[in-house]
């Protein structure tokens, strides 16, 4: 299987059509990232908070996606193992066939980057998208001129605590009862460019 990265942002679609509707290809993908999100994350946004952050100035939406096994040889069950640089292929379009695997959600303010939202499906999790998408962010935006990576992250998230800091993250932080679902802290983290 072959992926690819996409900012939503750069597509340069119309967020809606002469009639107020949504375009079809940013519908499929912003609803398609909204039903990952919900069956992947435990920190839930509405539907409504997703439409408003691609709005939003300086905001980002890195979507990893296949071609829905084409590449393949149209096997659309999903490989087991591990994906790395060499799994993208950037001539991959994205359309409404494409299978969405994971995406990333930012903002950036002057020379600092928020990280708002890292989800992998569930069926895609523990194969290596996560931290291509991270590594992926970084880089374009380190190049761009972002020298600062914030986000937050649930301490009983270990598996997410431990890409952080291979990746370079540091804690700097610990937020008390930060998430409102059950209470649970949250360590700050930074990443220097």
């Amino acid at each position: 299987m072959k992926i690819n990265f996409l900012d939503l942002k750069e597509l340069n679609l119309p967020f809606s059509d002469d009639n107020g509707g949504k375009d079809i290809l940013t519908e499929y993908l912003i609803g398609r990232m909204f039903d990952i999100h919900m069956e992947s994350s435990q920190t839930l946004w509405d539907r409504k908070m997703f439409d408003e952050e691609l709005k939003r100035e300086g905001s980002g939406f890195l979507i990893c996606y296949s071609d829905s096994g084409a590449a393949d040889g149209g096997d659309n069950r999903l490989t087991l193992k591990k994906f790395t640089e060499k799994d993208i292929y950037p001539a991959l379009k994205i359309e409404l066939k494409s299978l969405i695997l994971g995406f990333f959600i930012y903002y950036n303010v002057l020379d600092e980057m928020h990280i708002l939202d890292i989800t992998v499906s569930k069926e895609m999790q523990s194969k290596g998208i996560g931290s291509l998408m991270l590594s992926t962010v970084i880089k374009k935006n380190s190049e761009a001129g972002i020298k600062h990576f914030f986000l937050e992250v649930r301490t009983s998230n270990i598996a997410a605590i431990n890409l952080y800091k291979k990746l370079g993250f540091k804690i700097f932080m610990l937020r008390k009862k930060y998430y409102e679902d059950n209470g649970e802290d949250a360590l700050c983290m930074v990443k220097e460019s």
